[in-house]
């Protein structure tokens, strides 16, 4: 089957995250995009401004990437022809309004939503026309199938498919000796959907030397919740290969959320078999084995405090489910979840 995959690459993701390993299992042809408004705020703030909210308004998106009629004819313009499925990878960053241009170039036109349900009335606005043109959508968590229901897409045309991990790269070293004396070695990545206020009160109320939280978010965030918070560190630059590093000899990956559906931090340290502390929101329990990681029932800073506490005075709890965190990460290899798509398409061509 002949797939043309549309999709970017998010800022700030690796070369290994994402939703390109996907593509690469589907063997699908990729067409790139970029945010041009993005592009021009660079340079220019008043002018990018004023291009994102030209598109945001156009396509119905809060996060529309593309320039109205322009980009989406070069998107389609790109696109080889004779392709059974033309797959938007990331339809909240790109839909069809003229659908009849990659029709050309696919008999069956598929999305991929990634927005939690708490950000997609904010994303898919009332007017976002482009639910209408596709054949089928795929979500990434149980949590959004209401939404798009009370839109009106049908069911049957509409499945849930769990994010992936690549898990050769993302995988497990031999780690040092546990030292009982020293702090936990703790990690969050990331800022969507990501707590950090939340994070900050919990780091005031441990005691000293609990915990030492590498926080790699965007640096807005490091100011605004992190400039003074006791046992907080912050690297310099973190390329792919120091990432993988992290994950790999953190004790524990710390995300207090306001709601997700896939998380890639949280898959790419599991496939490490670094243990997760979360709350359950969203598609937390779709991800995460809360019998080997620490799922809560929500945020109070007491509770994770304690917790936290717990487990830095009990390091080799942690360090005993690792091999089992990895297991379960094993699951959602990208080569395993591609097969769930590629059954999709086939339904979709004899529907």
């Amino acid at each position: 089957m002949k797939v043309t995959a549309f999709l970017h690459h998010p800022p700030g993701f690796t070369e290994h995250s994402g939703m390109y390993p996907l593509v690469e299992a589907l063997g699908a042809v990729p067409v790139f995009y970029d945010a041009t408004w993005r592009k021009v705020q660079e340079r220019f703030w008043r002018p990018g401004n004023r291009l994102k909210w030209w598109g945001d308004t156009y396509y119905g998106s809060g996060w529309n990437s593309l320039l109205p009629v322009v980009d989406e004819w070069r998107l389609a313009s790109r696109a080889p022809s004779g392709a059974d499925v033309g797959h938007f990878i990331w339809s909240e960053f790109a839909s069809p309004s003229r659908a009849g241009w990659f029709r050309r170039k696919a008999r069956k036109l598929v999305g991929t939503f990634h927005a939690s349900a708490r950000k997609l009335p904010e994303v898919i606005r009332e007017n976002y026309r482009a639910l209408g043109f596709y054949d089928g959508i795929t979500l990434m968590s149980e949590t959004q199938k209401p939404f798009f229901l009370e839109r009106g897409y049908p069911e049957d045309r509409m499945r849930v498919f769990l994010h992936g991990v690549n898990t050769k790269y993302y995988c497990p070293v031999e780690r040092p000796q546990i030292d009982p004396d020293r702090p936990l070695k703790g990690l969050l990545v990331g800022s969507t959907e990501r707590d950090h206020a939340f994070m900050e009160e919990v780091l005031r109320a441990l005691p000293a030397r609990v915990l030492e939280l590498t926080v790699l978010t965007n640096a807005h965030q490091r100011e605004m919740y992190y400039r003074n918070a006791p046992g907080a560190v912050f690297p310099g630059h973190v390329d792919d290969r120091a990432l993988l590093e992290y994950y790999r000899q953190a004790d524990l990956l710390i995300m207090p959320m306001h709601d997700c559906t896939a998380n890639n931090a949280v898959l790419e340290s599991m496939a490490c078999g670094t243990p997760v502390m979360i709350n359950d929101v969203g598609g937390v329990s779709e991800y995460v084995d809360a019998a080997v990681n620490i799922v809560t029932d929500g945020k109070n800073v007491d509770d994770w405090a304690e917790r936290i506490v717990q487990v830095r005075n009990d390091k080799q709890l942690l360090e005993t489910r690792r091999s089992t965190v990895r297991a379960w990460a094993e699951t959602f290899d990208w080569s395993l979840k591609s097969k769930a798509y590629a059954e999709f398409y086939k339904e979709l061509q004899n529907g």
